[in-house]
Parts: C-alpha cells; sequence; structure tokens
C-alpha cells in the first residue's frame, strides 16, 4: 500500500519539477536507503575490529599508532554508533498516518535523507581506513638518562664532570677518557655525564654500553642499536659494523659511551664511526688504566678520577650507615673506619652498609681489620678497597649467604634461574626439598645482599672489583679455580697435580680453543662444579674429549655453553652423583646418555639444537626440572616421557613444542594429557597453538607461576614470574571446558574469540578471580560480543 502511494506521489513529482522529484525520491528509496546504511554499518564495524586487534598487536610489540589512525578509529567508532542508533529508529517511520492508510511522507523524507548522508560519510570512512601502516617503532626512554641513583655531587666530583662537559662542547676532541682504579666512580661519573650532557642538549642522543674484560661486539653493537631503535637484517658482525657506522653517521649530535675498556677496542670493527670526518660522533670511554686509553686508544683528553676527600667520603658513610654514627661514643671510631676506606667510594659504601646499627664493639673490630695488611695481590685494586669488601663479606650473617655471593661472584651468576640450578645441585639450600622452596630463600638471600650493597640493583649484578673480591676469597677459601679467554692456559692448569686435587670448583668462561684435554689423568676427587662457556662466536669449534669425565665422579654441578657436543661425551654418563645438567645454545647430537643419569634432578637444555628429546629422559625419575625453552628444532616428543617424570615441579616449553600428538618420521608424539600425572607441577611454561588440542580440565590448582598461551595470536608479553593465562576460544572450545578458575592467582588473564554461551560462565569466574586481588590485567580481544577489544587495569 505505501509502496502504490509513493509510486503515485513520485509520477505527479516529475511533472512539477526535478527538485521536488529529488526530494521524493528520499521517501521512494526509504527502505533501500536504510538497507544500505544498515549494510555499511555492520562492514565498518567489522573493519574497527580488524584495525584495533592490529593496533593492540602494535601496541604489545611497543609500537607508537599513528595519529591519523587513531583519530580514524575515534570517527569510525563514533560512526558506528550514531549509525546503530539511527538504524534503530526506523519504526518510527513506519507508523502510518490517517489509521495506517497514509504514509507519513514529511518523516520518511527527513530520515532518508539523513540516512543517505550517513550512508555517504561511512562509505568515505571505509576508504580513508586503508592505511599504508598503522604504528612506526619508537625508541623508549633510556633509564640511565632519567636518574642517576647514588651519584652524590661531591666538590671534588663536580669540578671533573665540569671539566668532562667543557671538552665535549669543544668541537676539536672527538675521543675523551675517565680513567681511575676499580671502585673510584668511574661509571658512576660517566653515567652523569651522559645525563647532563642530555638534558643540557649538547647531544641529540646519547648512548652507553658495557665493554667488559671479554668485549662481546654484537652485545655492543646490540645496546648502541636498541638505544638508536636500529635492528639488524645482517648475521656477520661486519654486516651489522656497516649498519651501525651508517646510521651513525646521521646523527648531527650523537655521543657514545664506551664503559670499563680493558685493552684496546677497534671502534671500526664495532661499526662506531671516529675521526676527522665524523665531527657529529663523540666517544667518551672509561678505563682503569691510563695507558690503555692514551697509547692504545688514542684518546684525545683523558681526566683522572681520585679518591673522595676527607669529609666527602664522611658524608657518604654517614649517608650510608645511617646517623647514629655521629652519636658520641661511636663518631670517633667510625670516622676513622671511613678514613680506612681510602676516598674509595666502593669500600665506603659497602663497608658503612656492613656497619649499619653496628655496636662500637663491631665498629672496633672493623677498624682492626682494615688496618691488618691486605693479602690481594690485584693491581687494580686499592688494598683499602679490598679490605673493606672482605670485611663486608666477613660480616654477612650465616654461611648460606656468604656461599651464595661467592657461587654469583666466581660463576659469573646472571639470573635466578641460572642460581636455582647452581644452588640445588651443589646442595647450597639446608633444608630444602621443593624447588619453589628453594626460589624463596633464594630470594630472600639475594634480597639480604643487596641490602649490604654486595650486588647492585639490576638483576644480580655485581660491581667488577667486588667480582675481583669475591674470586679470591673463593680460591683461597674453597679452592675455587676461574680463568676467562685467552687468560687460560690449559696444558699447564691441566698438568699441575696437586692443585687439581683440591679444586671444589673449575669456571671458564669465554674460551676460544680447545684447551680440554683428551683424557683427564689426575684425579678431581674434590670437585663438585665443571663449568665451561665457550665464546659464541666460536662455539662451533670447542668440544669436549668422550672420556674427559672419567676421573670427576664426585661433579654434582656440569654447565656447559656454546658447546659444540656431538654427541655428548660418553663419560658423562659415569657421574653417578650429579644433581644438575645444564647444557645451553648447544649443539647436541646423541642425548640418550643422560639416561644413566639416575639421580638427576634439574636438565636444562635451553637453546640447544636438537629435533628428538630422547625416550632416555623418560628414565629420570628424580628429575625436578626440565627447561626446553628456545629449543626451536625440536620436533619429536615421544609419548611416557613426560608422564614418567613424577616428580617434576617445573616445566619450561614455552615455543619449542607443538606438534603434541602428532606424527613425525613414524613416531606419534606425546599428548598434552600426559601433564596430568605430574602431580607435583607447580610452575609451567607452555604454548599450545591449537585451542582444539587442549584437553578438558589440563591445569591444576598447585600451579604457583605459569605462563600459558593457548592459541595463535598471543604474544610472549608477560614472564614466568607472573601467572599469565591467555586462550583464543572457538565456537568447538569454550570458557566452561578450559575451567580456567583452577588456576590459582591469575595476574593477567587474556580472552580471543569470547563465546556467547560464555558470557555467564565468564562473569562467575571473573568475580571468583577479582575476590582474589591478584588480577592485574583482563584483556578481550576479537570477541562476537557487543564489546569494544580494549584492555583493563583492574
Amino acid at each position: 500500500m505505501v509502496e502504490i502511494i509513493v509510486s503515485v506521489v513520485i509520477e505527479v513529482a516529475k511533472c512539477l519539477a526535478p527538485s521536488i522529484e529529488r526530494q521524493f525520491s528520499y521517501v521512494r528509496d526509504y527502505t533501500r536507503n536504510f538497507k544500505n546504511l544498515n549494510n555499511q554499518v555492520e562492514k565498518l564495524e567489522g573493519e574497527i575490529v580488524s584495525m584495533e586487534n592490529a593496533v593492540n598487536d602494535a601496541e604489545r610489540k611497543g609500537e607508537e599508532i599513528e595519529q591519523n589512525v587513531q583519530n580514524w578509529l575515534a570517527r569510525a567508532n563514533k560512526a558506528t554508533v550514531e549509525g546503530k542508533k539511527f538504524v534503530g529508529v526506523e519504526a518510527t517511520a513506519n507508523k502510518h498516518s490517517f489509521k495506517g492508510c497514509c504514509p507519513n511522507f514529511k518523516m520518511r523524507r527527513r530520515l532518508s535523507k539523513e540516512a543517505v548522508r550517513q550512508l555517504d560519510a561511512i562509505v568515505k570512512l571505509r576508504e580513508d581506513g586503508r592505511f599504508e601502516r598503522i604504528s612506526h617503532s619508537i625508541i623508549p626512554e633510556d633509564t640511565l638518562l632519567m636518574s642517576n641513583k647514588g651519584y652524590e655531587d661531591f666538590e671534588s666530583r663536580m669540578s671533573t664532570l665540569n671539566d668532562i662537559l667543557g671538552a665535549l662542547r669543544n668541537p676539536d676532541i672527538s675521543m675523551l677518557g675517565i680513567c681511575g682504579m676499580g671502585g673510584i666512580g668511574k661509571t658512576m661519573l660517566a653515567k652523569e655525564v651522559a645525563r647532563k650532557a642530555k638534558n643540557d642538549k649538547l647531544f641529540d642522543l646519547v648512548v652507553f654500553s658495557e665493554v667488559s674484560q671479554s668485549p662481546d661486539i654484537r652485545k655492543i653493537q646490540g645496546e648502541i642499536a636498541d638505544k638508536l631503535g636500529l635492528t639488524f637484517r645482517e648475521e656477520s658482525e661486519s654486516g651489522r659494523a656497516r649498519r651501525l657506522f651508517s646510521r651513525l653517521k646521521k646523527e648531527k649530535r650523537i655521543l657514545v659511551i664506551l664503559d670499563n675498556i680493558w685493552e684496546y677496542l677497534d671502534l671500526q670493527v664495532v661499526g662506531i664511526p671516529h675521526g676527522d670526518g665524523d665531527k657529529g660522533c663523540k666517544v667518551l670511554l672509561t678505563a682503569r688504566s691510563l695507558e690503555v686509553l692514551s697509547r692504545k686508544m688514542d684518546s684525545q683528553q683523558n681526566f683522572v678520577v681520585r679518591a673522595l676527600a676527607e669529609e666527602e667520603a664522611w658524608s657518604l658513610f654517614k649517608m650510608m650507615a645511617g646517623d647514629y654514627v655521629e652519636g658520641s661514643e661511636l663518631k670517633c671510631v667510625t670516622r676513622d673506619v671511613a678514613k680506612e676506606c681510602a676516598g674509595f667510594p666502593v669500600s665506603i659504601v659497602t663497608v658503612a652498609r656492613a656497619l649499619r646499627d653496628a655496636s662500637i664493639f663491631e665498629s672496633k673490630d672493623a677498624l682492626r681489620q682494615l688496618r691488618r695488611p691486605s693479602s690481594t695481590n690485584f693491581k687494580d685494586i686499592q688494598p683499602a678497597a679490598y679490605k673493606a669488601i672482605v670485611l663486608s663479606y666477613n660480616k654477612l650473617e650465616g654461611e648460606e649467604v656468604k656461599n651464595l655471593f661467592l657461587l654469583i661472584g666466581y660463576a659469573y651468576v646472571e639470573s635466578i634461574d641460572e642460581l636455582l640450578r647452581y644452588g640445588v645441585g651443589l646442595g647450597l639450600y639446608q633444608g630444602i626439598s621443593k624447588m619453589e622452596e628453594a626460589r624463596d630463600r633464594i630470594s630472600t638471600l639475594v634480597y639480604k645482599l643487596k641490602a649490604s650493597c654486595m650486588l647492585l640493583d639490576e638483576g644480580l649484578s655485581m660491581h667488577d672489583v667486588v667480582r675481583d673480591v669475591a674470586i679470591s676469597i673463593a680460591s683461597a677459601e674453597k679452592n675455587v679455580f676461574t680463568a676467562t679467554g685467552e687468560l687460560f692456559d690449559g696444558c699447564k692448569e691441566w698438568s699441575d697435580e696437586s692443585a687439581v686435587k683440591l679444586y671444589t670448583s673449575i669456571v671458564l668462561r669465554d674460551i676460544k680453543t680447545n684447551v680440554l684435554p683428551n683424557g683427564v689423568q689426575q684425579e678431581y676427587p674434590q670437585l663438585k662444579l665443571f663449568s665451561v662457556r665457550a665464546d659464541h662466536q666460536e662455539s662451533s669449534s670447542l668440544t669436549i674429549p668422550n672420556n674427559f669425565f672419567e676421573r670427576m665422579i664426585q661433579v654434582r654441578v656440569v654447565n656447559l655453553t656454546y658447546m659444540n657436543l656431538l654427541p655428548l661425551p660418553s663419560s658423562l654418563g659415569l657421574l653417578s652423583k650429579l644433581r644438575t645438567l645444564s647444557l645451553c645454545n648447544c649443539n647436541l647430537l646423541g642425548l640418550s646418555v643422560v639416561g644413566d643419569l639416575k639421580k638427576l634432578e634439574i636438565l636444562c637444555l635451553r637453546g640447544c639444537g636438537f629435533s628428538h628429546l630422547p625416550v632416555e629422559v623418560g628414565q629420570l625419575t628424580w628429575l625436578k626440572l626440565l627447561d626446553l625453552r628456545g629449543c626451536d628444532e625440536l620436533e619429536v616428543m615421544p609419548p611416557n616421557i613426560l608422564s614418567n617424570l613424577s616428580h617434576l615441579e617445573e616445566l619450561y616449553i614455552g615455543t619449542s613444542f607443538y606438534k603434541w600428538e602428532v606424527e613425525v618420521g613414524g613416531v606419534k608424539n606425546a599428548s598434552l594429557l600426559e601433564l596430568k600425572h605430574l602431580h607435583n607441577l607447580t610452575s609451567l611454561d607452555l604454548h599450545i597453538k591449537d585451542v582444539n588440542s587442549l584437553p578438558r580440565g589440563l591445569f591444576f590448582e598447585k600451579l604457583e607461576r605459569y605462563r600459558i598461551p593457548i592459541g595463535y595470536f598471543w604474544n610472549r608479553k608477560y614472564d614466568i614470574y607472573s601467572r599469565n593465562f591467555r586462550i583464543e576460544l572457538n565456537t568447538k572450545v569454550c570458557l566452561k571446558d578450559v575451567l580456567i578458575v583452577q588456576l590459582q592467582g591469575i595476574e593477567h588473564l587474556g580472552l580471543e574469540g569470547l563465546q556467547e554461551q560464555d558470557v555467564q560462565n565468564f562473569v562467575n569466574e571473573l568475580v571468583k578471580l577479582l575476590g582474589s586481588s591478584q588480577l592485574k590485567h583482563l584483556y578481550i580481544c576479537g570477541s562476537h560480543l557487543a564489546l569494544n577489544p580494549e584492555e583493563s587495569e583492574v
């Protein structure tokens, strides 16, 4: 009826005027206009979801979203809201006047005209939404330039600082250096130079990299590139150097700080432009030796950092020890203690911390120890600094924390995971039987070491002077042997029969050549730890002879890094007392010998290259920790290996393996159901790509730490030390099947593709999760519900 009336009116309008016909065409095309508008709104909604997914992915990668993309999303969201609301008023336009006999032409014309306007706007929006790129990489602000914790503006330091800044302003100086003994404060001063130079706008960019005694060119290149926002596509050092050189040349004013230079470093090999033709790039070096700076590096101007003046040293001592040292009884003694530190900041800080809240008797005893002759023969450590650190070591309460300090020092431990592997293997944590308990004990001891200033704030970092002293103590008291790089003369060390009989630990780092003898002739009756880290740039040439471990049967920990183990030495199977076997970033072939290590508790194969996990691993029934992260070539995991490891407490697979129940080379891989047999499991790192392979109720209430992304699109933003669970749902796998509430204390929860049937279950479980007060991030993405994908802080 309505269509007939409109058609009649249109025919009449044609006879009157084109403009009138155009107005009535809005009425004629009313239904079509609204249908087209609704279709365009739905298409725009889909494009918004896709764009928001891409934006979220870019943000997770740390990229910054283009402003025109943000503006488009805002306009598109507004347009869809208005469009959906406007489509909803169609029912009003369908009301007929005259008891349904005649349509409301006036209202239809107005609404249809508005529908056409919104339709055109949305079509244009969709065309505008085709971006070449939606984001760009950003260079995060360097924490080094935000603040310089621990730096004090002492007068002696301020004059040197100002002199260095003055030299940096000199256009004729492109390289300058800071030198001084270990522990004098060179690095702290260099960081303050960096902060001041950037804040005073002397340079557009300031980059900082530590060189160390054994320079790692790739690491230095990587640190500088990170500050520049540069990504290397080249694999070779020379290729990376060319790329870095080209990038640095584009900077008009950049300061490159290379900290802790020990020997000549070829800047051209690194990729740092330097010389008369590179005025835009200036280099600041720090070193213990003036000769290294002036003769080997050709530094144009050098600044020597001296010890703190007496009053400056006393001021720093009070700051670290507390104002109580100003008491009348203590002041005289503690001032003498501060004097004995000889103005060395590292000595002052460690001693003051050790004597915090100490009695008069402890202070006097400390003073007597500092006044005794030093036993150190390190030419680059002042005797006062050595004695101060030894005093701080002696003040540590308990053998457990002392042993941990020495272990971190002489074994160059860099992470809690390493400390766990070494410490549990050596039996350092008395009365501890569970891995989670050991982690708690380690965290407590590390906190004590940091509170005593024996460790730096960052991770397990240790001042190089403190490490030198730790190695000296370990060598003298624990018969530990350590050597680095070319300083190690293999033939000489292995032939000293009287010495090797006493070694309790052997730690070799950055070894470049085959120095391990083909058959050890002497017995090693006391040896408990054997660790070799090859120079990773020459790791393919470093091997271990097959009979090497025959006379080391007391060893409890073996750590091999960047080694060529093709195959693993058969003599390794003779180590019946071995508790920890750590093979990191090694080339492996033939792992079956591990089946002989019946008492093994920790097996770490992180970053190793091998394709088959041998069935012999399933014989390690006392294994508590298995780490397979970074084993990107792993394709075969036979059934019943994991299910046999009944004592396993920590399992780390990450993204290394995902072919569950897939047949590879005639072998059907293990099922995820095997994890249900691991009743002692408390830590799990596992990425399951196919959500359809997920067994119902797989996860357990006992998990204390986990990272479990399920699906193809989740990144690995959060580390294993947080509790992170993310899943990509679909029509076959719903939230109820997963039963995420079984997981204890979820901190980061992500849900992709939440289905309508999941809503009530999600609400119920979310209430439980929020009730635990531990949920920090909730991420919902790609839902078919009327939800805006967003990440919320809870």
